[in-house]
């Protein structure tokens, strides 16, 4: 009995002497934070989107629209690109829900059991093509902003041929004809346009009207899938969707009066449909031949009829040497094209990527690729609806995809929040990749049928801890987390060449916010500019015996486009000792004891 109550008296001292170690040990120092700004009002971006709704609820209103950072005229500044939609009041009225039975004083009746056919029919509805603005004239338009280089912008003048009559959803950017300069691809509700730079002055060659898709198509991607030097363009395509087969739906009657197989939805609790409510359409891959674009996706591998794309990214992610590409589906499983001698299969059951960790879909509507845990291979990180976290898969070759979100803020942080456009950076030039991720929700009424969720939203930036691990800093981030917006685009560039990366965002019906990333003292960078058409490129640079992994691209995100230009964040590293280039065309470039805080322009050899 003693030497029992001695071993409890060992153990209890042993347990109070863990604690007092645990509290008294020094707390580990936080990481410093950059504040992000709104500086849109004071620079001159003067825009506000309008998604033109009268009350006909068309699922295609709350999608919002995308953002670009590009260097349009090559003098050194990126320059922003904001895509806008139109009135549609003029369409009121002429489209009666196809579900809707019959109306009364208080409520609208819905067929209850009301099913759209199982798959899309491959046709291609007039209906789609005649939502145009009333008036040409006065109809809002995309705008183009171009960067004074003082950190101001002033709205591109008509003759620089930016603007397009369509319904803006998204945009790409890239060199298409290797000229030099970057080239727009602007995805619409209705029929893209494809925008060849001269210099700064954009037009629509005649030579390319096969990638007008006149499907609804949203995320675009800028890839060379062929190796062959010049640039494919891959098209995400959302829903077989229409005026002509809307649907009317929203918050049940209290008490969820039925009649006859009718259900009764109040005029007030009325809000757009789930996507389910509607088929998918097929994706479009565009083979670029140098002189015309075919639409190659049937026979590459990429036309399936259960996909309801809304995000794309491209890369190769299995380091094979070509471009793969990953597209985030709204509520159906996910597509991992993987690209075997310029055919595609979607491997995503078989490595992981199609669902999340517990075997389920989610709504996937914005993505990003990057290699977060340092290891030299991209990982993907998904925007999801509420309720469903957003979701972070942690690429390990050989063994596929792993979802790692679960015990990290990476899905901790958004389960009441509904993200859309998102992306991989180092905000705060540490040498590891933070999150920025544009919450929105899509749902007008969302408070009045769920009392804890909301439509407007904060925006939220993950921090890094170097580890692999992340935690929500967007409180102690700066005044851009702290205001409730609809978000939608989000693209990050470092439009005043002050070696952070900054962040442009579209809100749905409200004003464009460019925030100025303010970042901690004493953190250094490097930036890179390959030349001769590098998107696809593999960049490795070592600096203090650490090295970061980076890809040329300027896709992923939702409905938008990044700065071209690789950054990368240094901390406390003063000189870069190795940088290692590999290029799309299979070349190498190496490069050694480079000076830091400075942009540097490669040429490809």
């Amino acid at each position: 009995m003693p030497n029992f109550f001695y071993h409890i008296s060992i153990l209890r001292r042993a347990a109070f002497f863990l604690v007092c170690i645990a509290a008294c040990a020094p707390a580990p120092t936080p990481k410093p934070t950059p504040g992000f700004v709104d500086v849109g009002s004071a620079s001159g971006l003067n825009f506000s989107h309008k998604n033109g709704a009268s009350g006909d609820y068309f699922l295609f209103e709350t999608m919002g629209a995308g953002a670009a950072f590009l260097d349009y005229d090559l003098d050194g500044h990126l320059d922003l690109y904001l895509l806008d939609g139109f009135d549609l009041g003029h369409l009121k009225g002429q489209f009666e829900p196809i579900n809707l039975m019959r109306r009364d004083e208080r409520f609208s009746w819905v067929e209850e059991d009301f099913t759209p056919p199982l798959r899309y029919d491959g046709g291609i509805h007039p209906t789609v093509q005649r939502v145009s603005p009333a008036d040409d004239s006065t109809s809002k338009r995309n705008r183009l902003f171009r960067n004074r280089g003082d950190g101001t912008f002033h709205t591109a003048p008509p003759a620089t041929g930016a603007d397009d009559e369509g319904y803006g959803m998204g945009v790409a950017v890239g060199d298409y004809d290797n000229d030099g300069d970057p080239d727009l691809y602007i995805t619409n509700y209705g029929p893209n346009a494809l925008y060849r730079n001269d210099r700064g002055r954009f037009t629509r060659p005649d030579q390319h009207p096969d990638v007008a898709d006149p499907r609804w198509s949203s995320s675009a991607a800028f890839l060379d899938y062929d190796n062959d030097g010049d640039l494919d363009l891959y098209t995400a395509n959302y829903l077989d969707f229409h005026p002509a087969n809307n649907r009317l739906c929203g918050g049940t009657a209290p008490g969820e009066k039925r009649r006859a197989g009718l259900l009764a939805i109040p005029d007030e609790r009325r809000t757009y449909c789930a996507p389910r409510r509607y088929n998918g359409v097929p994706d479009a891959l565009f083979r670029n031949d140098g002189e015309h674009f075919t639409d190659v996706g049937a026979t590459a591998g990429v036309a399936s009829l259960f996909g309801k794309g809304l995000g794309v990214v491209a890369g190769d992610f299995d380091l094979d040497g070509d471009q793969d590409i990953y597209v985030a589906n709204d509520g159906v499983r996910n597509f991992y094209y993987r690209n075997d001698e310029q055919r595609f299969k979607d491997i995503a059951l078989q490595n992981g990527a199609a669902y999340n960790g517990e075997g389920g879909p989610e709504a996937g509507m914005g993505v990003d690729a990057g290699d977060y845990d340092g290891d030299g291979d991209l990982d993907l990180f998904v925007t999801n609806f509420s309720r469903e976290t957003n979701t972070l898969y942690r690429n390990d070759r050989a063994a596929g995809f792993k979802d790692v979100s679960p015990g990290t803020d990476a899905a901790n942080a958004s389960f009441n929040q509904l993200g859309f456009g998102t992306f991989f950076f180092d905000a705060d030039n540490d040498a590891d990749l933070d999150l920025y991720i544009a919450n929105g929700h899509v749902l007008d009424r969302i408070q009045i049928l769920e009392a804890d969720l909301r439509y407007a939203q904060n925006d939220q930036l993950l921090q890094n801890d170097g580890q692999g691990h992340y935690s929500d800093i967007s409180a102690t981030s700066g005044a851009a987390f702290a205001q409730a917006l609809v978000s939608r685009g989000a693209a990050r560039g470092d439009y005043d060449n002050d070696g952070d990366l900054d962040v442009l965002v579209n809100h749905l019906n409200g004003p464009a916010a460019l925030y100025r990333n303010d970042r901690p003292p004493g953190s250094h960078w490097l930036g890179l500019e390959l030349k001769d058409q590098a998107i696809g490129a593999q960049v490795h640079l070592t600096c203090d015996d650490r090295t970061q992994f980076r890809v040329v691209a300027t896709s992923g995100t939702y409905l938008s486009a990044h700065d071209p230009r690789l950054h990368f964040g240094l901390g406390n590293c003063t000189r870069v000792e190795h940088i290692d280039i590999l290029w799309p065309s299979g070349q190498t470039s190496e490069l050694s004891n480079v000076a830091i805080d400075r942009y540097l322009t490669v040429e490809a050899p």
